[in-house]
């Protein structure tokens, strides 16, 4: 009897030889109080918690997408939160909408100075083509 209770024990300990070569920390596993549940794989990656059941006589609030009994305090405070970012992101948008307005209005100010300066180029232009021609009439008057 001694030889099979041996025997036994060899295939224990050969079996466990078996299940640690694929997981090492498989015995801490086990020492483990709380362990966590795998997700199940046909949830969502990350869900929002967007769509809610009300449950007023046991006062919860469930997802209808995956699930989960989310607590009505942290889905309020993540609500807030997103909130707070969109009005963050508003403001921003606003600062920058008055930015932009104002480079466009700095930018109409140059369009219309630099309008003025051609105007006046093109004017000085043709004074000297004036200038210019009056003097061809002039040497051809002595020259011929």
């Amino acid at each position: 009897m001694t030889d099979q209770t041996e025997n036994d024990e060899s295939q224990i300990d050969n079996v466990l030889a078996f299940t640690k070569r694929f997981d090492e920390n498989a015995d801490i596993r086990e020492m483990r109080n709380l362990t966590q549940e795998p997700k199940p794989d046909n949830l969502p990656y990350r869900c929002t918690h967007m769509k809610l059941q009300v449950d007023s006589h046991h006062r919860s609030l469930t997802c209808r997408r995956c699930g989960a009994v989310v607590d009505p305090f942290d889905w309020i405070s993540s609500v807030a939160a997103g909130e707070t970012k969109v009005e963050w992101e508003l403001k921003e948008l606003r600062r920058e909408i008055t930015d932009h307005r104002q480079g466009l209005e700095k930018l109409k100010k140059e369009e219309v100075n630099t309008r003025a300066r051609i105007r006046n180029a093109q004017f000085k232009l043709n004074d000297i083509q004036m200038e210019l021609s009056a003097a061809e009439k002039a040497q051809e008057g002595k020259n011929g």
